[in-house]
């Protein structure tokens, strides 16, 4: 049987994916930062706590017969707005991918999957418009800054050595377990608040958890995905009304809708410092995920309705 070392073993996407690689007949070595975090790995997983992994040093005991890696841990949040904030998400996303991939090659790892975002690319498509793999980095905060340089550091590191990796950028990811913005959008529309988005025409592409755990699962596994970068999404893109009305339908209630101008609703969204957030509302992000269906033959096995339904469930059973 072959071990797997999965960085970020606590997190959201961690916990869909851990499950999957264990049915599929993997060892899982679950690296999480600290050992209270222990206790939240899957009872069959081999936990490993690492502390800060910027200045982590016993590279060799975590990759003891280890196979294979799945780089989840990441800087996601802002901790400030100041001058350090470039530098945060530089240490913990550039500099420790690096450090994993050239602990990887001494170990002798060949396939590395780094899970990366499609803001490597930017933030938005235009109308009718989906970004491919061959579409050049285009950051435009330091999140996407970070994870664009960081394939940059794996690519640079497999460059010469003998290291396969594969990255994959998401998009949006939903599933049981989630926070964020989509957790706020379906707390939202399970309160009946109405909301001003009737009238907004766009398309953005999102990832149920459990498509997102078997494409990892795929990347790690055929031969044909090394040194490969994929974009992964659900097999349907969505407007937010569109979204807003079968996550309502998911929760069995009806959604509130009503239209806005969009100039009113930007006046309204800097008055509350949430511009950021209504232009994701409001504007196009779609990926165009056909290279991996037809390079690996991955399909999603769930449709956007029933990962919309696996998440209402979660979600009114209390997000246990």
């Amino acid at each position: 049987m072959k071990r797997v070392l999965v960085t970020g073993a606590d997190g959201f996407i961690a916990s869909g994916l851990i499950p999957t690689l264990l049915e599929a007949g993997w060892l899982v070595r679950g690296a999480v930062m600290q050992p209270t975090s222990l206790g939240r790995l899957h009872a069959a997983a081999e936990g490993f706590a690492t502390g800060d992994l910027a200045i982590f040093q016993d590279w060799n005991r975590l990759f003891d017969r280890v196979d294979c890696v799945v780089h989840l841990a990441a800087r996601v949040h802002r901790t400030s707005a100041g001058p350090g904030e470039w530098e945060s998400f530089r240490r913990d996303n550039v500099s420790v991918t690096r450090s994993l991939a050239e602990a990887s090659v001494r170990a002798g790892v060949r396939r590395f999957v780094f899970i990366s975002s499609i803001k490597a690319l930017g933030e938005g498509t235009p109308p009718g418009m989906a970004w491919d793999e061959t579409r050049p980095h285009a950051p435009q905060d330091s999140y996407g800054r970070s994870k664009a340089e960081a394939e940059l550091a794996l690519q640079e590191t497999a460059s010469c050595s003998n290291l396969d990796p594969v990255i994959i950028r998401l998009p949006l990811v939903y599933g049981p377990g989630m926070k964020a913005n989509m957790a706020r959008l379906f707390t939202a529309v399970r309160a009946g608040w109405p909301l001003p988005l009737a009238g907004v025409q766009n398309s953005r592409s999102i990832l149920f958890l459990g498509n997102m755990t078997d494409a990892i699962k795929v990347c790690l596994e055929h031969p044909s995905a090394g040194r490969e970068t994929f974009h992964i999404a659900d097999s349907e893109a969505l407007s937010t009304p569109e979204l807003i009305s079968r996550i309502a339908d998911a929760l069995g209630t009806m959604p509130k809708l009503f239209p806005l101008p969009l100039p009113l609703m930007r006046i309204a969204a800097s008055a509350m410092g949430r511009a950021s957030e209504l232009d994701r509302l409001t504007g196009s992000l779609l990926l165009d995920s056909k290279k991996i269906r037809a390079k690996l033959g991955w399909q999603p096995p769930f449709s956007v309705g029933e990962g919309l339904k696996h998440t209402a469930q979660w979600f009114l059973e209390g997000r246990r």
